[in-house]
């Protein structure tokens, strides 16, 4: 199962919570994703931190580190982190060796926000306008992409980020969610990708979701085939070796793919490169 880490946030001002949903298995990867998002809510201003642990199928002996390593950077930055949700194998593991000093462990989202002194919003009444959810972004990659590069993409364009390295989980994904837009790595199987873009665009709810290709310059031609198919423009990434080799490297594409995004978000669609 493909692991999908969310962020949004309960609340506002100080007492604003951030909450971190884990959908699929925590390994080593898993807890870079993890790390990454809190760290991105630690640099927002929000030290208020809970893991909603509800859909984790799976956790690894490393993330329980990786947790008690994110509760004492919540600490210093004059917040907490704490964990809910967890149920079977998972509750177990997290029971026997985590440190509730550092992360401890709530049944219900409302009691990890309330042990973290945050504010809940009382339940809205019939005919309340309830607050929508915000429009997504979903990175789609092959395993190399997906741990060197999108896992380090928390927003784009101020929409959350999903991240998947599995096509079919994506799919199921975007029919179950708003998504504004999909950026997708063509390092991933052609025949695979044209198929999906295919049916974005040939459904009747999907086909205003903007498509980026993101690649290597070497498929560029590839990039141009899938823009026909009904992509709005082709990025490409430049690596020196079999992984990013330097800061440089990866700052140089992400501002490229921001330009692009920013430039898609403030015109009309279909401009393919």
């Amino acid at each position: 199962m493909a692991l999908e880490v969310r962020r949004r946030r309960i609340g506002s001002g100080e007492r604003a919570v951030e909450i971190v949903d884990i959908v699929g298995r925590l390994d080593a990867p898993g807890s870079a994703l993890l790390r990454s998002a809190v760290q991105e809510a630690l640099k927002e201003g929000s030290p208020r931190v809970a893991i909603n642990l509800s859909d984790c199928i799976e956790i690894h002996r490393e993330t329980v580190g990786t947790l008690h390593s994110l509760g004492r950077a919540c600490k210093r930055a004059g917040g907490h982190l704490a964990v809910f949700g967890a149920k079977g194998d998972v509750y177990e593991y997290i029971k026997t060796f985590s440190d509730r000093s550092l992360a401890p462990w709530f049944d219900s989202e409302r009691d990890a926000v309330t042990g973290l002194g945050g504010d809940i919003k009382p339940e809205p009444q019939p005919g309340e306008a309830v607050e929508k959810e915000p429009d997504l972004v979903v990175a789609l990659g092959t395993d190399r992409v997906f741990r060197t590069l999108f896992w380090k993409l928390g927003k784009l364009g101020g929409r959350p980020v999903a991240k998947f390295d599995n096509i079919g989980a994506a799919a199921d994904y975007i029919t179950r969610r708003k998504v504004h837009s999909v950026i997708v790595d063509i390092s991933l199987p052609p025949h695979d990708v044209a198929g999906f873009i295919r049916r974005l665009k040939m459904s009747k709810e999907t086909r205003g979701i903007g498509i980026f290709l993101v690649g290597p310059p070497s498929v560029r031609s590839v990039g141009w085939i899938l823009a026909g198919e009904g992509a709005d423009k082709f990025v490409p990434y430049v690596f020196s070796g079999e992984e990013i080799s330097s800061k440089l490297e990866a700052r140089a594409f992400f501002q490229r793919l921001k330009e692009a995004y920013d430039r898609f978000d403030a015109g009309p669609r279909g401009d393919s490169a």
